[in-house]
């Protein structure tokens, strides 16, 4: 780990001021000049509020730590600390407020509770509002029924005496190096994969800047995003390549890692063909989506090429068709689809192989009750063909990711994959109530009687724009096991839900950090959708809602497998509802969809959706 840097805010930097809460009128008690006073002092009960000016702080730095002080004005010797709860501020608090209304825009969740200030370390809130560009800051409080504490203000005349907030931080830097390149060549054609940098240097956006090379450094293609992955065609098989890879953030480019040369051979018959060949098959596949082909054989036999992927496509009939039956009962249908190819790349597999890895760009137009919604999600796949006895035949179709995933033996596995081990194990039952289902499988269509739902929320608006504009956008941190996280990150960044201090492994906690990617990278609540879900209903005491009819963007969706032994695995965000066809927004098996389709996805077979919970959550 890189030497940190220390940054105190005292004095003027660290605003503080002492309100009573137990009377309605600004200024009907005032603290002792050069005093903050918590609890129960003087006759009345006192909150105090703090706020951080952060400009010091170089932006994109990575705080590592933050540590408070607050020094007794009321004793010397002996002092016996005081546990303030913490709160973070959701809307401004100036000193001509009261005290209620400080209390009011701290909320009713705490960020700690039950732990001397200096046991508290409040780094990633301060990385937090690092984040957002601002704060309200904070409000310390007591119960009445706790000692009260006086202690010295920034007016105190020895500065040593004043408030202090201690933030270590890592400054601004470029990420560090890429690892674990890997190129496979192709006909005519090369495939980089490589794993992110343990460090990826200040706060924000990494892209990658990777680069197709001769032996002699001649670059003769240039690809630069945000994936892990990139295609150079137009190569030649009689020449050796490398590729060059750089993570770039806003500060500036890393180290340089290059590849091994590799050489491209030729796929007997040329590319051509097998290019044809995918995009016949997911044109077939399209057309039972639809219900323009009535069976899978059906769809075979319209295409010139159906004798090399109508196996494959049948295995698939009796979804294609009963998601295509089902969501009909729910008044909706897919009224069009296309796929796209792109970045493609065809080689030889050997052992009678060929593969062909592209990006396949999947459109989906969805009528939802007379409204068409469309929606595009875009998937690296690998298509394996069989060319044996003179005959192609299309052999399987995978997620090209997954296919080829290599966990580096220089990371700890933690930063790799997700892992759910929980501080309580089940779904908590006392009191919850999952979404209603029929029957049929699918959520029950009538309205329900409103329940108890009057609490102040997260934004849901806020989630459900963040999740939507998103969803198809940002990549997948933890592969196909990133929903939790891509919840997470909908619910702190466009909901405005607050983190919480605690051990990574606790369901009361819920924080990312971002600070050094060695270290533990999220709590378990915030990558895990158990235990999102049991940190929401324990800690943040949500509305529930068991009518799909009712939900509303910005609820938090839950699923439940039935292998999954009474565990949820899978988190979603609603993001509109119209009258009781619900649109959410995922990482998962599409970016958009409908609790609709999901449910006529996984509605039969061995395993389908049993139970699917829906949460509100509370703001504060």
């Amino acid at each position: 780990m890189p030497a940190t840097q220390s940054l105190a805010l005292t004095g003027a930097a660290l605003a503080g001021t002492s309100a009573p809460t137990d009377c309605d009128t600004p200024g009907c008690a005032t603290p002792p000049a050069g005093k903050l006073q918590i609890g129960t002092v003087d006759g009345h009960l006192w909150a105090t509020h703090l706020k951080a000016d952060l400009s010091a702080l170089q932006p994109g730095a990575r705080v590592t730590s933050a540590k408070l002080v607050l020094t007794r004005s009321d004793c010397t010797t002996q002092c016996v600390a005081q546990k303030p709860s913490a709160y973070e501020l959701s809307t401004a608090w100036t000193a001509a407020q009261s005290g209620k209304d400080l209390l009011t825009a701290a909320g009713s969740d705490s960020y700690v509770s039950d732990l001397a200030l200096s046991e508290v370390d409040f780094g990633m809130l301060v990385q937090s509002w690092l984040d957002r560009g601002g704060n309200e800051g904070l409000a310390l409080t007591v119960p009445g029924t706790v000692a009260g504490a006086s202690y010295h203000s920034g007016a105190a005349a020895d500065p040593a005496l004043r408030p202090k907030l201690t933030v270590e931080y890592l400054p601004p830097t470029a990420p560090g190096a890429v690892s674990d390149i890997v190129t496979t060549p192709g006909d005519t054609g090369l495939l980089a994969t490589w794993n992110a940098p343990l460090d990826a240097g200040t706060t924000g956006d990494v892209t990658y800047v990777a680069k197709a090379e001769k032996s002699d450094g001649t670059v003769v293609g240039t690809w630069e995003g945000t994936a892990l992955r990139a295609v150079f065609g137009g190569l030649n098989n009689v020449t050796s390549y490398r590729v060059s890879v750089t993570a770039k953030n806003a500060v500036g480019g890393g180290p340089v890692s290059r590849s091994a040369l590799a050489q491209g051979a030729a796929v007997a018959g040329g590319t051509t063909p097998y290019k044809d060949y995918v995009q016949a098959y997911l044109s077939a596949r399209n057309k039972v989506t639809t219900g323009v082909s009535g069976t899978t054989a059906e769809a075979a036999a319209e295409s010139p090429h159906g004798g090399v992927f109508g196996a494959v496509l049948d295995v698939q009939e009796a979804s294609l068709i009963g998601e295509l039956v089902a969501l009909g009962t729910q008044n909706q249908a897919y009224v069009g689809a296309s796929s796209a190819l792109a970045d493609t790349m065809v080689s030889d597999g050997g052992a009678d192989r060929v593969l062909v890895r592209a990006t396949v760009i999947q459109t989906m137009t969805l009528r939802v009750n007379g409204v068409d919604e469309v929606s595009e999600d875009r998937r690296a796949k690998r298509f394996v063909f069989n060319v044996s006895g003179g005959a192609v035949k299309l052999e399987s179709e995978s997620d090209d990711n997954e296919a080829g995933q290599k966990l580096s033996p220089t990371a700890a596995a933690g930063t790799q994959v997700a892992a759910t081990p929980a501080d309580t194990t089940g779904m908590p039952t006392d009191g919850a109530e999952n979404i209603l289902l029929g029957g049929d499988g699918f959520p029950v269509a009538d309205p329900s009687a409103p329940g108890a739902l009057t609490a102040s929320y997260v934004n849901g608006s806020g989630t459900a724009s963040w999740a939507w504009n998103n969803a198809g956008r940002i990549p997948r941190e933890y592969g196909r096991n990133d929903c939790t996280n891509f919840v997470s990150k909908a619910l702190y960044n466009g909901g405005g839900m607050k983190m919480r201090h605690w051990a990574y492994w606790q369901d009361r906690a819920w924080w990312r950090n971002t600070s050094w990617t060695s270290w533990k990278k999220n709590s378990h609540t915030w990558s895990g959708a158990q235990n999102l879900f049991t940190h929401m209903f324990n800690y943040r005491q949500p509305g529930y809602v068991n009518r799909a009819y009712n939900l509303r963007p910005g609820d938090i969706l839950f699923f439940s497998w039935k292998k999954d032994n009474g565990v949820y695995n899978h988190a979603a965000v609603v993001t509109g509802n119209n009258q009781g066809i619900v649109s959410v927004a995922q990482h998962g098996y599409s970016a958009h969809d409908t609790l609709q389709g999901i449910m006529a996805r996984h509605r039969t077979g061995p395993n389908p959706i049993v139970d699917v919970a829906a949460l509100r959550p509370r703001s504060r």
